[in-house]
């Protein structure tokens, strides 16, 4: 993968990261100023999907500010730049700072007095870490195993067809939630195994549950889910004015490795 700006597994997951793309345009005739506040990171690798999420838009997890950076005119520029060029310059001082995300400030756009975009933007790092499920994956296989009688129809492995598959398993230590749904194989960077997908509750009627389903980039929606004949796992996510269908297959746990 190139360095882009977050790239999503599935359709529409965060549409807000793909604003700021469309308005940043820069080129040559700017100059990049980087501002330290915290001691940078270990550099991240190339390719590693970091969100950029526009001032207005609520930061999904909670992040402190490592540092400031700053793209202007140089004097006397005349000319046009390049959204390719912004978008590296951007992306390649957030990857070289160690940052997860990075959160516009400031977009100017081209006027009389300058021929080029201006912007100014905070390079993030995850201030908590992630919710996960400590189960190893043997350890996962097991409990299906040896609770398969009472089991709720709901907990298990489930598959949307992607290459990421997702474990359900009760779970009540959070107030409100009845089950959590964890990566088994992520293939982002940026998730690893156990890691939260989903915050999942009873409601009262048979089959029917509410979901805080988590994107890629850690923010969320709620919604209800459907659970079919006990085999396929439903619901819809927004998508702009739209919404689209996620369907999740249930599929036989493998037993454990001794």
């Amino acid at each position: 993968m190139t360095d882009k700006i977050l790239l999503l597994s599935r359709p529409c997951r965060c549409l807000a990261l793909l604003l700021p793309v469309l308005l940043l345009l820069a080129g040559c005739g700017t100059t990049k100023t980087y501002t330290p506040i915290m001691a940078a990171g270990p550099a991240k690798p190339a390719g590693y999907p970091i969100p950029v999420y526009p001032v207005a838009m609520p930061l999904p997890r909670p992040c402190e500010v490592i540092g400031r950076l700053a793209i202007n005119d140089m004097e006397l520029t005349i000319s046009g730049g390049s959204l390719t060029g912004v978008t590296r310059t951007l992306l390649d001082t957030a990857h070289e700072k160690g940052a997860d995300a990075v959160q516009l400030l400031i977009v100017e756009k081209p006027d009389f007095s300058s021929a080029h975009y201006r912007l100014q933007a905070n390079l993030l790092r995850y201030a908590t870490a992630w919710e996960t499920e400590d189960l190893s994956l043997n350890e996962f296989l097991a409990y299906l195993q040896q609770h398969r009688q009472t089991l709720d129809p709901i907990e298990g492995i489930w598959d949307d067809g992607s290459p990421e598959r997702i474990g359900i398993i009760k779970d009540t230590s959070k107030p409100g939630r009845d089950f959590i749904a964890f990566t088994l194989n992520p293939v982002m960077a940026s998730w690893h195994y156990g890691y939260k997908k989903m915050d999942i509750a009873h409601l009262n009627r048979s089959g029917v549950y509410s979901l805080k389903y988590y994107r890629d980039d850690f923010s969320s929606v709620n919604t209800g889910l459907l659970l079919d004949h006990n085999h396929t796992l439903t619901f819809n996510l927004p998508a702009g004015d739209n919404e689209y269908k996620v369907s999740f297959g249930k599929i036989d746990a493998p037993l454990p490795a001794k």
